[in-house]
């Protein structure tokens, strides 16, 4: 929920995945987000795009927006009036925040929330502050996030609009010492205490995010203050609705962002999933805040900076932990599994042999992934099960992931040569097998692929003399073509962190 109205920004290029919105389809998107014809939440990345085209809008249109967004001003780029013609001393314990917008003010050691009368009542106002102080002890105090940009000087604003809306934006203006981030929640995101706190958290990271520059794709803003959400609230599950974004839509780019394509849109906060994967698999919190500081000083400009960027800066190897993540995802092997939304799988296949040719809407994008399961019961007997794949000619990942209903069991990887190759799990026939295939390739191309499978009889290897050592019982080593779990992903698998 995090809005980017910056000159900083204006004239950005979309990352890779993403899709330009026209002025009239973002005015209709906002607007069927504030009357609830469309979903509650999510104002923010649509304001941005707006920002952006500002200068495509009618008078009529842009009156229009900025009634609806900050009714405050008499134009979406007016600057605000500073509250002191001057800013405070350096040292001073900050009092005020930068600017006001509301009637009311109650203030923290961080905050002052504002509020107009008729909107909410002081209660409700004091345990939004509550709130924003919660999140800013463990994101700021235990996680080691950098604190909002001039937080030394001024009290972040947090100010409650008029409007029966659920959900909230973070934006920022000039105070004279630079930008000052504050936040604008709708009095609807109030009917819900519980997603009223995450809301506040969430935004929260938004308004810490910008001391890191605006380098980074827009996905992961979102991805990771929904991901933020689950370490200031755990018992609160308001975050795992939005991890349907992704596992709804796997084909989608893993960096999509968009506007006006619901399914993009709700990729991207639906991607809080990677960063449920490098707390667990990657190095904990850190690792996630540090894809953030990775990215400060990027001199690419605006949106220049990937996740393969910040693996890079990290010292991860990206493609590894990648093929390790779309395998994790086939049973959501996260400690909250059982919030986590299964995976939408393109096909189960309950016979074998059988071919079939993936075309269509969810065909995979760049580091988007195609999930088919096919059962245990399939095909005539056990063997091995063969798939022979032929797509694009583009790197491709190709696994057979064997599974139960909630563990991965075991992992083979195809060799895939200019978009050919075979993937074999041997001894098929104990469990379902998942096969998993994703173009290695950073664009939002849908890539056309086909696939064969069959059961093969295993041929026996040949007999040799009798090894000594067996003959002792003693053991001996040697990888098997077909690793467990345990042995291919690390013993992460069996020290998952636990919330």
């Amino acid at each position: 929920m995090l809005l980017l109205v910056s000159a900083a920004l204006a004239g950005s290029a979309h990352p890779a995945g993403s899709a330009p919105s026209s002025a009239e389809g973002l005015l209709a998107s906002i607007e069927a987000h504030l009357t609830h014809s469309g979903p509650d939440g999510c104002l923010t990345p649509l304001v941005h795009e707006l920002k952006e085209r500002a200068d495509e809008l009618t008078p009529e249109e842009r009156a229009w927006a900025t009634a609806a967004l900050m009714p405050w001003k008499g134009d979406l780029l007016d600057p605000v009036e500073p509250l002191a013609p001057a800013p405070p001393p350096p040292g001073a314990t900050p009092t005020l925040p930068c600017f006001s917008l509301g009637e009311n003010r109650i203030t923290s050691d961080h905050f002052a929330v504002e509020w107009d009368s008729g909107t909410i009542d002081q209660g409700t106002a004091e345990d939004f502050i509550e709130s924003l102080e919660e999140g800013y002890a463990v994101q700021v105090g235990e996680l080691g996030w950098r604190e909002p940009l001039q937080n030394s000087s001024y009290l972040v604003l947090a100010y409650v609009q008029e409007g029966n809306y659920q959900g909230a934006y973070t934006y920022f203006e000039s105070c004279g010492i630079g930008i000052v981030p504050y936040i604008v929640a709708y009095e609807g995101s109030f009917t819900n205490r519980s997603w009223a706190e995450t809301m506040a958290v969430h935004e929260l990271n938004h308004a810490l995010q910008f001391g890191y520059g605006f380098a980074w794709e827009f996905w992961w803003w979102e991805a990771t203050a929904t991901y933020i959400e689950s370490l200031v609230y755990p018992n609160a599950d308001w975050w795992a609705g939005y991890v349907s974004g992704y596992s709804n839509n796997p084909h989608l780019a893993f960096n999509a962002s968009g506007q006006d394509d619901q399914d993009i849109f709700w990729h991207m906060y639906g991607m809080a999933i990677w960063a449920f994967y490098l707390d667990e698999y990657e190095g904990g919190p850190d690792t996630v805040l540090g894809t953030w500081e990775a990215a400060r000083g990027a001199d690419g400009g605006a949106y220049s900076f990937g996740m393969d960027d910040a693996m890079e800066e990290l010292e991860i190897d990206f493609d590894a932990a990648y093929a390790d993540f779309v395998v994790r995802n086939t049973v959501m092997d996260y400690a909250d599994q059982n919030l986590m939304p299964d995976v939408a799988e393109r096909d189960s296949i309950g016979t074998l042999p059988a071919t079939r040719e993936v075309d269509g809407s969810s065909r995979p994008q760049g580091y988007g992934q195609t999930y088919i399961r096919f059962e245990a019961d399939a095909g005539d007997g056990n063997g091995d099960l063969v798939v022979t794949f032929e797509g694009d000619d583009v790197p491709w990942l190709v696994q057979l992931v064997e599974v139960d209903r909630t563990d991965v069991l075991r992992v083979t990887t195809g060799d895939i040569v200019e978009g050919v190759g075979t993937v074999t799990m041997e001894g098929f026939g104990a469990e379902d097998v998942v096969l998993v295939a994703s173009p290695l390739v950073q664009n939002d191309t849908k890539r056309d692929f086909t696939w064969s499978a069959e059961l093969v009889e295993p041929v026996e290897p040949p007999v040799e003399d009798e090894d000594p050592a067996a003959a002792c019982g003693c053991r001996t080593g040697g990888p098997d073509a077909t690793v467990g779990i345990g042995a291919l992903l690390g013993l992460a698998v069996l020290a998952r962190r636990r919330r």
